[in-house]
């Protein structure tokens, strides 16, 4: 899944994406309520518009992440 999801974040390049393995970074696991894997955040501004885990539809991703670049260029 990872792969996936960095080729999509990598095809928008208004996105910036980043990995982690929260068995590794248990603070930002925490800071951000992540307890499962895979689990994908999408922020604006600093604020989670939209959440993913364990079966992430990647369609569902893509349009997520490109309404939020058109409320952007508004």
């Amino acid at each position: 899944m990872l792969d996936k999801v960095e080729r999509l974040a990598d095809s928008i390049t208004a996105v910036y994406s980043f990995y982690t393995d929260i068995t590794e970074e248990p603070l930002i696991a925490g800071q951000f309520l992540v307890y499962s894997g895979p689990t994908v955040l999408l922020l604006m501004d600093g604020k989670e518009i939209y959440r993913a885990s364990q079966f992430i539809d990647l369609e569902e991703l893509k349009y997520n992440i490109n309404r939020y670049i058109e409320l952007i260029a508004q």
